[in-house]
């Protein structure tokens, strides 16, 4: 008589594995089943912030893209502050040209020049101080005035139209430190310009300081009308003073 054959021991272990996974899913099932339901409910609406929260990011990034944003920002400070008491009588613009040129050795061997020259446009001003001496020397019926010598201010540089130009260059030699010595000395070189310009611009300001006497004689002394003045600046050369009444009378 046959005996019954018993399971083998992998058969068993099958079956238990199946039935485990069995017991853990309808454990499972039964607490999802459970959850409240604004929990279940609060997945789908994450899921819709997020994605809200996202496109609004990409829009920014998109704005931040399409723009262009400039921030400048001024700084100063003031040292000193006071009142002056001047009387411009002249300026004078025009467009000035310097030229650096620079020669060297080495060894006792000549290398090639470097030149370098700067343009802009420079305005002088010129001006005679108020609170200087004034002399007045009144001779029948004209005023002889010695007003204080002609004066400038700091020249006016437009810098956004000065150019440095190398206009003779060199393989063997460096051009850079030349063309900054050369913008190192322009205001030393616009300064000394200003003093030179001062022929060109004398008698303009002769004519300017006279209709100011004048006006100031006819205002607080009213003066005759017919009065002439002439004015001579402190320092002036003999050669260029006026010999004679430099504005005819009014009226």
């Amino acid at each position: 008589m046959d005996r019954p054959r018993r399971p083998s021991p992998a058969l068993l272990a099958f079956g238990a594995l199946v039935l485990a996974i069995l017991v853990a899913a309808s454990i499972l099932v039964g607490r999802v089943a459970r959850l409240p339901g604004e929990i279940a409910g609060a997945i789908p609406r994450t899921i819709r912030d997020t994605a809200a929260a996202v496109s609004e990011g990409l829009a920014r990034l998109a704005a931040a893209i399409r723009t262009r944003t400039i921030t400048t920002t001024f700084a100063s400070t003031a040292t000193t502050i006071r009142g002056t008491k001047r009387l411009q009588v002249a300026e004078l613009s025009q467009v000035e040209v310097v030229e650096r040129r620079d020669a060297t050795e080495l060894f006792g061997v000549p290398l090639p020049d470097v030149v370098v020259s700067a343009r802009a446009p420079v305005t002088f001003t010129y001006f005679l101080d108020l609170d200087g001496r004034w002399d007045f020397d009144l001779t029948g019926r004209t005023v002889a005035v010695l007003a204080p010598a002609l004066a400038w201010n700091p020249p006016s540089v437009d810098v956004s139209k000065l150019a440095i130009v190398k206009t003779e260059t060199s393989i063997l030699r460096d051009e850079d430190p030349v063309v900054e010595e050369l913008r190192a000395s322009l205001t030393a070189i616009f300064r000394q310009r200003a003093r030179q310009n001062v022929p060109l611009v004398r008698e303009t300001a002769r004519r300017q300081a006279e209709e100011f006497v004048r006006a100031w004689l006819l205002r607080a002394y009213g003066v005759p009308e017919d009065v002439r003045v002439v004015v001579r600046f402190r320092g002036e050369p003999a050669a260029v003073a006026p010999g004679g009444p430099a504005l005819p009378p009014r009226g």
